[in-house]
């Protein structure tokens, strides 16, 4: 490889698929890239792929960044024995067929590969990993003939009802072989998606999980699991409903990992009300909680408020802050004698941050910090002299593509980080509420969203955070504990002084809940 220039052939189907345009794109964006040239293939369906008419699969016109390279047809032979003139550093196969291998005139072939045992076929993964309900799928951006994993991520099969797995599958890793063009040509570039930090991910985070079965389990087969599920699914609908509450751990938040069953003070429960999300801040020995009030009865949240006295007496719930639109996640800032609240609105499609102006219940817009942007669960931290802001997008997987962005000062104006998103990972991604520091290490809390929705929360130590780089590799875990009367997830931690805030959910009927989802599928009558 010349210093500072890699040289890039592509390999697509015929006609071009959505991802795949996306894909060349970013590549194409990173500087010292140069796309050599461009083979076609015609698409090949597979038998049995029940995903096929997944929008990232949608063909598109040709961007103009092909249009400039010559295509080589293929031919009966395959790419690999055309021979183009001069050799490429990288040959990406993005083709659903898949080049032959070896390729004499590329130093090595980068393809995407899916599940656990990293097959080729990304259809069969989704239903796997549809199967294993909910489950996580195994992406990995390989390098051939070395067999090598460039980038990698776990990407969450989407829930029973949506019934396109193999979307997310295609359009999360758009931008990996991008990352990692910019770390073959300038190693100091660091992602979450690094091959060093997979270790860690798979012994802490994983450690459940068991190795690739040897035995294929025949598609019909795993499309009558898939239909088994999805009954099960809809008896789950009707009959298991999260209802989370929020609960008070006398500890600070860098001990609450090691606590094997602490006592938690919970807050009274409210009919057709659950609470989650929880944030404090203490004010003349009163602590005031501030949390996602979540109506049952109309599905949408806003902020409430309760205070909790010394002596543990609780005040009634009242809602400070409702703009309109479903509101969650009311992250607590304090800066220069000035509290601010970054709820999530991603509904609005903006991120606004608001300031006391009547403590604790009245509150002003003081910024928009994201417009255009559908940010989820935004936690914000000073460290190392710069505001980081850590948050999922709800239009890129909200439970597993982090992106990170960085200010002077939490009001603002805030950039994005240079490798957004940099991580992919439904095991740890979504912030869990306040990121600490703790012996000099910033550490930061995220939702491990494999097996359910918030099952528990996953600590990552950030060992790397430049407005250039990033890597974090998790170093414990918070989970329901032995006898909880929330035994089904937990998927906020919070600190407020020497104390800590969580919140934990356990799964049952709600008749508030199953009378909303039925009437959501009956047919509405015209006026």
């Amino acid at each position: 490889m010349t210093p500072g220039r890699l040289s890039i052939a592509i390999a697509t189907d015929r006609p071009l698929a959505r991802w795949q345009a996306r894909c060349v794109e970013s590549v194409g964006a990173v500087p010292g890239v140069e796309l050599e040239r461009w083979l076609e293939r015609p698409a090949v369906p597979r038998p049995g792929g029940g995903q096929r008419d997944s929008g990232a699969r949608t063909t598109v016109v040709v961007p103009d960044l092909l249009r400039s390279l010559r295509p080589t047809a293929d031919t009966a032979t395959g790419p690999s024995e055309l021979a183009p003139p001069g050799r490429v550093d990288v040959l990406l196969d993005l083709s659903s067929e898949g080049i032959a291998l070896p390729v004499p005139w590329a130093a090595e072939v980068w393809h995407f590969a899916y599940g656990r045992a990293l097959g080729r076929d990304p259809d069969r993964a989704a239903l796997v990993g549809y199967v294993r309900s909910p489950g996580i799928i195994r992406v990995a951006l390989v390098s051939e003939p070395s067999g090598a994993i460039v980038h990698e991520g776990w990407v969450q099969a989407v829930s029973w009802w949506n019934g396109k797995p193999l979307e997310r599958l295609l359009t999360d890793p758009e931008d990996w072989p991008a990352a990692a063009a910019r770390r073959r040509l300038d190693p100091s570039y660091e992602t979450g998606g690094s091959v060093d930090d997979r270790v860690a991910v798979a012994e802490i985070v994983d450690g459940r999980g068991r190795p690739p079965s040897r035995v294929a389990v025949p598609t019909p087969m795993l499309e009558m699991a898939a239909a088994g599920r999805r009954i099960r699914g809809w008896f789950d609908v009707l009959t298991q409903h999260p209802d989370w509450n929020i609960g008070l751990i006398d500890a600070p938040i860098e001990r609450v990992p090691d606590l094997n069953a602490p006592i938690v003070t919970w807050l009274p429960l409210r009919r057709n009300h659950f609470a989650a999300d929880p944030f404090g801040i203490e004010r003349d020995g009163v602590l005031h909680i501030f949390f996602e009030d979540f109506d049952q009865r109309r599905a949408r949240g806003a902020i409430a408020h309760v205070a909790m006295a010394a002596d543990g007496t609780v005040s009634e719930s009242e809602v400070v802050l409702d703009p309109g639109v479903h509101t969650s996640y009311p992250y607590l800032i304090e800066h220069d004698g000035t509290l601010f609240m970054l709820p999530e609105t991603s509904a609005a499609g903006e991120l606004v941050l608001y300031e006391a102006v009547d403590f604790p219940r009245r509150w002003r817009p003081a910024a928009t910090l994201l417009s255009g942007v559908p940010a989820a669960d935004a936690s914000i931290v000073e460290y190392e002299g710069r505001w980081w802001m850590f948050a999922t997008r709800v239009d890129r997987g909200a439970n597993q593509n982090l992106f990170v962005w960085h200010a002077s000062a939490p009001t603002g104006p805030w950039a994005p980080h240079a490798l957004n998103p940099v991580k992919t990972d439904a095991r740890s991604a979504r912030p869990a509420g306040t990121p600490f520091i703790s012996a000099g290490r910033l550490l930061r809390p995220g939702q491990d969203n494999s097996r359910t929705y918030g099952g528990r929360v996953v600590v990552n130590e950030v060992e790397t955070l430049t407005p250039d780089a990033f890597a974090e590799r998790p170093v414990s875990v918070v989970q329901p504990w032995p006898g909880s009367p929330y035994p089904d997830g937990l998927h906020t931690l919070s600190a407020v002084g020497e104390r800590t805030l969580i919140d934990g959910s356990r799964r049952h009927l709600v008749a508030s809940v199953l009378r909303l989802n039925i009437e959501s599928k009956l047919p509405r009558r015209r006026p």
